[in-house]
């Protein structure tokens, strides 16, 4: 049976232009999907909507029923229309249902959402809580409590065509998952896997005009390891929490960058506009701060389009002053993100005397029994690097069970969570189990505390990736694009470090 996905959409979100130019919002989707899937090759996933444009008696359609019977995958497309209509909902209930008797936390990894616009929380069905999913839309830089949609009058903007090929390789990653075949990359060079550096950097959230040079830092940054803070998904809060987010997102990193175009950005609740705030509270934190205002900046939203020449550090006076610690460049943007990059290289923070992995350690690789195949997989790439694997038991006497756990969380040397299938909530307590060795019992420090995340990907499970806990876990390797660890794939868990801080 092919690999079909359900959409569930509310015809309304469908309805073409008044002015008869272009196509609906699902229709505008769905062909964009099936043309990502064509050129990604096998398996292409096939996708079911209803077309037919009758109305519906009080009785559920059997044909939406079979068509939910036969699908894997549920992609709810999000919005006011879909929430107040109450055959989407039923939808959601039958497909629920249908795959029950895998657990809730198999049904949730079986919804995708697509957000059409911009729905409260609390307004979601307790199913799609939880779940940020593909959002086609973003806070106005004008008006934080206004929200710009990626789909408008029947035309896509850029942001639209970035967020489709996002979800088409996500669908076609699952697709791949329920026909058991490799994932071969979708786009770009193939990727070698990477531990974070566990060096994190403030790269401040940009006005409009500085979005894609940013969305360019972001991916210079990332692919060299390093944890960009805030997480380039997360919006600062539009309400008096801003400030609070903002030096959250700064504490523990090395140094700031900030992109300045001509515009302050959006202002949140009592506040000043997002650029000079961010500028202030890096100020304020003592961090190095790094800026580019680039001399020759081109106005595309002209009739026609015009290049000016601006002094970078007038710039920077327009929206605070400059500090004798900073550096401003103004030069064009892959000079200045080689400088960035060259600068980072150079200033290495000091790393202390660690502790490795020694061979034949034990390392205890807990995890879920959902996750126990792809656990079994780490366990042999650990073994060939001469590593002893320790799993947990999952039968017998709960009280039993919880002993055994705790004893071996005493006596290994290491412990790596193996997150494949798992909740994200699985994941984060038991983290937060491993963040004092003493609680635990044991005479000294593991080695390492890993989290080697496998497939499938997953928008929450990329965020704790490149932001995990540092007081609970040392390192992460990235495996979400691998159906079968290799061996060379987890070195940085031998080669794991054990941070001072985690002393106490």
């Amino acid at each position: 049976m092919p690999f079909q996905i359900f959409v569930s959409y509310a015809r309304n979100d469908d309805l073409p232009p008044l002015d008869g130019e272009g196509k609906g919002f699902i229709t505008t989707l769905l062909k964009h999907l099936e043309f990502h899937f064509t050129g990604f090759g096998e398996p292409t996933p096939v996708i079911w909507r209803d077309r037919r444009a009758i109305a519906r008696s009080e009785q559920f359609d059997p044909i939406i029923e079979k068509g939910i019977n036969d699908s894997q995958l549920l992609l709810v497309v999000l919005s006011n229309n879909w929430v107040h209509r109450e055959f989407c909902r039923r939808e959601l209930e039958l497909f629920q249902k249908r795959w029950r008797a895998e657990g809730d936390d198999a049904v949730k990894h079986r919804i995708i959402v697509v957000g059409k616009n911009h729905i409260d929380p609390t307004a979601r069905p307790a199913l799609l809580q939880g779940q940020e999913g593909y959002l086609f839309y973003a806070p106005d830089d004008e008006n934080p409590n206004r929200f710009r949609e990626f789909f408008v009058r029947g035309k896509a903007r850029e942001e639209f065509h970035e967020r489709t090929q996002e979800l088409a390789e996500d669908i076609w990653r699952r697709a791949c998952e329920h026909e058991q075949l490799p994932q071969r990359a979708t786009t770009g060079p193939t990727w070698t896997p990477i531990a974070s550096s566990g060096r994190k950097i403030y790269l401040a959230k940009p006005a409009a005009d500085m979005r894609a040079p940013y969305a360019r830092l972001v991916d210079e940054l990332r692919q060299r390891g390093y944890i960009v803070a805030p997480p380039p998904d997360a919006d600062i809060p539009p309400d008096a929490s801003a400030k609070d987010f903002i030096r959250e997102a700064l504490s523990g990193a090395e140094l700031s960058i900030h992109l300045l175009g001509d515009k302050a950005g959006w202002a949140p609740e009592d506040s000043e506009p997002i650029v000079p705030l961010q500028l202030k509270q890096a100020a304020m934190a003592d961090s190095r701060r790094i800026i580019w205002a680039p001399r020759m900046i081109v106005d595309e939203h002209a009739q026609t389009p015009t290049t000016a020449e601006r002094d970078p550090f007038a710039v920077l006076e327009k929206f605070d002053h400059k500090l004798e610690s900073d550096t401003v460049d103004g030069s064009e943007l892959s000079a200045f993100a080689q400088f960035v990059i060259q600068h980072l290289d150079k200033n290495v923070p000091p790393v202390p005397e660690i502790e490795a992995i020694e061979p034949n350690a034990r390392v205890y690789l807990y995890h879920r029994p959902e996750d126990t195949a792809y656990a079994v997989a780490i366990a042999k790439s650990l073994a060939e690097r001469g590593i002893q694997p320790v799993f947990p038991a999952f039968e017998g006497d709960p009280a039993e069970l919880a002993a055994l756990h705790r004893q071996e969380l005493a006596e290994c040397d290491a412990v790596v969570l193996c997150w494949a299938n798992a909740a994200e909530v699985w994941v984060k307590s038991q983290a937060r189990e491993l963040k004092n060795w003493r609680d635990l019992g044991r005479d000294k420090r593991f080695a390492c505390r890993g989290l080697v995340a496998g497939p499938p990907p997953g928008q929450r499970k990329d965020l704790l990736v490149q932001l995990p806990p540092r007081n609970e876990i040392d390192v992460v390797v990235d495996l979400t694009q691998f159906e079968t660890p290799v061996p060379e794939a987890l070195d940085p868990l031998i080669r794991a470090s054990q941070s001072p801080k985690d002393a106490a």
